[in-house]
Parts: C-alpha cells; sequence; structure tokens
C-alpha cells in the first residue's frame, strides 16, 4: 500500500519542459520532494512523476488546453521515486513565440486540504469509471456531468474553490515569482537578469 507524502506549503517545486513534454529543467525542491536527481529527470517525459491512478480523461483535458497555449490550473496525483503518493495543485503557462509554443513551465505547490477532499473523490471516481469497464467515453461524460453541475470549466472551478484569483496567484507566486518561473533558461537570460536570480538563488533553487 502506498504511502502519501505531504510537503510544506512554502516550498514550490519548479520544472520546465519542452513542447513535447520533456523535462528540461527542475530545481532542487522538484529533486527533493519526488527523490529523483537532476540527471535521472532532465531528458525524460514529464510523466515520470505521473501516479498510475491519475485518471487519463484528466491528462488529456489538460495537455488539451496546454496545446492551445493557454494558462491553466491543475490538480495532479503524483509519485516520488520511493513509491509514495502526493498531491499538488500546478500552475502552468506556456511559452509562446512567433504564434508557437517553445516551453511549458510548471510551478507545484501542497494542495490545500479543502481542495484535496473534494478532488480527491472525483480522481478515485473517474480512475474507476476507467478501469472497471466503463471507458474513457464515460469518464468523460462523467466530467463533463460534474463541471456542468458546478457551471464551470476546470480551472474556474480550482480557482473558486481556492478563494478567487488574487488568492490563488498569491499562493503560487509567493515563493517563486513569474519573473523568476519564465526565466529559468540560462540561454534566454541577460545579464541583469543573471546577477537578479543569483542574488535570490537561497529561496530561487532550493527548500528555505
Amino acid at each position: 500500500m502506498k504511502v502519501e507524502k505531504v510537503f510544506p506549503p512554502d516550498v514550490t517545486m519548479v520544472c520546465k519542459l519542452s513542447k513535447e513534454g520533456i523535462i528540461t529543467f527542475v530545481n532542487q525542491a522538484y529533486e527533493q520532494i519526488t527523490g529523483y536527481s537532476q540527471a535521472e529527470l532532465v531528458g525524460n517525459s514529464h510523466e515520470v512523476i505521473q501516479d498510475p491512478e491519475l485518471p487519463k480523461v484528466m491528462q488529456e483535458r489538460v495537455w488539451d488546453l496546454i496545446n492551445k497555449g493557454k494558462h491553466t490550473y491543475f490538480i495532479s496525483k503524483n509519485s516520488t521515486k520511493n513509491n509514495e503518493f502526493f498531491w499538488t495543485l500546478a500552475d502552468i503557462h506556456s511559452k509562446i513565440k512567433e504564434g508557437r509554443r517553445t516551453a511549458i513551465f510548471i510551478r507545484r505547490k501542497f494542495l490545500p486540504y479543502e481542495l484535496k477532499q473534494e478532488f480527491e473523490k472525483l480522481y478515485d471516481t473517474l480512475y474507476e469509471i476507467e478501469t472497471k469497464g466503463g471507458g474513457l467515453d464515460t469518464a468523460r461524460r462523467y466530467l463533463d456531468g460534474w463541471l456542468e453541475d458546478r457551471n464551470a470549466t476546470f480551472h474556474e472551478y480550482i480557482v473558486r474553490k481556492f478563494g478567487g484569483e488574487d488568492k490563488i496567484k498569491k499562493y503560487m507566486t509567493s515563493e517563486v515569482s513569474d519573473e523568476e518561473l519564465f526565466k529559468i533558461d540560462v540561454n534566454e537570460m541577460k545579464i541583469d537578469e543573471i546577477l537578479k536570480t543569483l542574488k535570490k538563488k537561497k529561496r530561487f533553487f532550493g527548500l528555505r
């Protein structure tokens, strides 16, 4: 039986993916929480930390938004190298250059209990539908009905449950700002940007 891993809410996991979903960067917090080293993660698929019980319909929905270049929040069930599971609230941004997505930036934080309680139940239901005869199409219909009952998209409902856009953004950017998140690739950084990041190295690259 898997054990749940919980980490402090002031820790932010950061990763950058290629447009195909291959990991190109992770911060120290990402390594420490997942148990994987940077060498094991970089060059691997983002699915390396994806829990097997994360419903396929949810993976499908979030990638549909990513492929459209839309910013979205997502709730993810993840696995560590030691086969523990942990929940995260993910803040996903696509970098668009000349109308094309060139990279994906993901900031993950501890999922508060109020959200976990409801979404864990939803994910368990979707996973059961997918794996016990209902299949993906049935899971899609169930999710559509669930969202219709709440008169919201998945992104909108997460924001609503958290208490509004300002509140969720404050939480997600409390340790790693948008500026820091989007400047991970040192090949794209100018001298002043590099110096600014170095001043914040302790907070940006690791656990406080």
